[in-house]
């Protein structure tokens, strides 16, 4: 398990310039190695507030996602340097997400702050429920109201959920909800959802939603695209998640080596299959000594600036585990994608955008003849590896009541065939097994 390391507040309070030589050791280096390419300046505020739709409210262009529990101590300084946004939800933690906002907004002012949250619906008969569900998401968060409650559709059918919109109309009249909102990762299981931009397409053309969470970045335009350009003509709120995409390909053969020493069955065809990730992998060194780059931090800067730069997001959501990372992607606010910065993502994309495994996408899933969910497993080790949350990861996955990836280690690889990225998924889900398992 990885350990967190950084500054402590003090050192926050008082930092000097912080340089990103040494932040990043790896391409997927956790929440802290996504620092800006530039050096970051004493004291990283925000420098940019975007109107988020017609909700009317000037959210900071970086938010804070809440997809786990983050100290307490670290949110306070995030929020002093001008973040104003949260992403939680009662499934984070199990309620632990919203307990530490709750303890780091005490004594500001909740007007200029704005939370949203959600839970699941299924199972909810009333309005009654839902608002008996609030009330609890309103005790965590020890405020009287939420700014969006939002929704989760599993399908673009599912976002007329006239139980959810009733219970939203009297949340609102009580002024416990200002806004609804949906958002979505595509199906959690084969064969139960569909594709995001299907869902929140629907959600644009109903009519009723105020703000939308939807997946976007480099390497995964297409669907956000759609949904951007659709939802900003309606005057929608959008905000962004996965917006980092990068994966730890740094160390794939040496993982692949693991896997074998660890006695873990590599049959013919799993051998051929990390035998392309190997190809991959010595395009991913390539990639590094061709473009000069002194640390991965670079081209994760790179990452979140594409998103930043699209004057249709409103808002991005990123994961604050330590100080440092306050410091470092704060530094990001205000700032555009350079030509330089074009160059480095157009290359990364050409060379080793085939080990991204794209995020809501389950186009292989029905191939699956285990129904092994790809999407999801492939999201809890985006978490692992992207966001430094391993112990939040391994959890999800353990908890899993479908098949799970080691059930791909033995098979011909049919998600493999039916990826239109040429995608190693079999490959890529073997070593997710392997360090999500407890």
């Amino acid at each position: 398990m990885r350990t967190k390391k950084g500054m402590d507040r003090r050192d926050f309070l008082r930092a000097s310039a912080a340089g990103l030589a040494g932040v990043g050791t790896t391409l997927a280096a956790g929440p802290a190695a996504t620092a800006a390419a530039t050096t970051a300046p004493a004291s990283a505020k925000i420098k940019s507030y975007r109107a988020l739709g017609r909700t009317g409210f000037k959210a900071s262009d970086i938010g804070i996602g809440t997809s786990q529990t983050f100290p307490t101590e670290v949110l306070k300084a995030a929020l002093d340097a001008g973040v104003n946004y949260f992403d939680t939800g009662e499934g984070y933690g199990r309620g632990a997400a919203e307990r530490s906002i709750g303890e780091a907004i005490k004594g500001r002012d909740r007007k200029s702050l704005f939370i949203t949250t959600k839970f699941r619906f299924e199972g909810l008969a009333d309005t009654a429920a839902v608002a008996a569900k609030l009330d609890e998401s309103l005790g965590r968060l020890q405020t009287d109201y939420v700014d969006c409650l939002m929704m989760n559709p599993p399908t673009a059918a599912s976002v007329k959920n006239e139980i959810y919109h009733g219970a939203i109309a009297e949340l609102k009249k009580q002024g416990k909800v200002r806004f609804a909102g949906a958002g979505t990762h595509g199906a959690r299981t084969p064969g139960q959802g569909e594709p995001m931009d299907q869902i929140l397409l629907a959600a644009v053309e109903d009519g009723r939603f105020d703000v939308l969470l939807l997946v976007y970045n480099f390497l995964q335009k297409e669907p956000g695209e759609k949904i951007l350009e659709a939802a900003s003509k309606k005057g929608l709120g959008l905000t962004i998640m996965k917006s980092n995409p990068l994966g730890r390909y740094y160390d794939t053969m040496s993982r692949i080596e693991q896997l074998k020493k660890d006695g873990q069955p590599v049959d013919e065809r799993l051998q051929k299959s990390m035998e392309q990730m190997a190809e991959t992998a010595k395009q991913a060194e390539s990639f590094i000594q061709k473009n000069g780059l002194k640390t991965p931090a670079e081209v994760k800067a790179a990452a979140l600036k594409f998103v930043l730069s699209d004057p249709r997001v409103h808002t991005l959501n990123l994961a604050f585990n330590t100080f440092d990372d306050v410091q470092n992607l704060l530094a990001l606010s205000g700032q555009t994608l350079g030509g330089k910065d074009r160059v480095l993502l157009a290359s990364y994309e050409e060379e080793c955008g085939s080990l991204y495994c794209r995020h809501a996408c389950g186009i292989c899933e029905p191939a699956c003849p285990s129904g092994v969910p790809v999407n999801t497993i492939m999201r809890y080790n985006h978490y692992f590896e992207a966001q430094g949350s391993e112990k939040y990861a391994m959890g999800e996955y353990a908890a899993l009541e479908t098949a799970r990836a080691d059930a791909c280690r033995t098979c011909e690889g049919y998600c493999e065939r039916a990826c239109p990225y040429g995608v190693p998924v079999r490959g890529l889900l073997c070593l997710a097994h392997g360090q999500l398992t407890l």
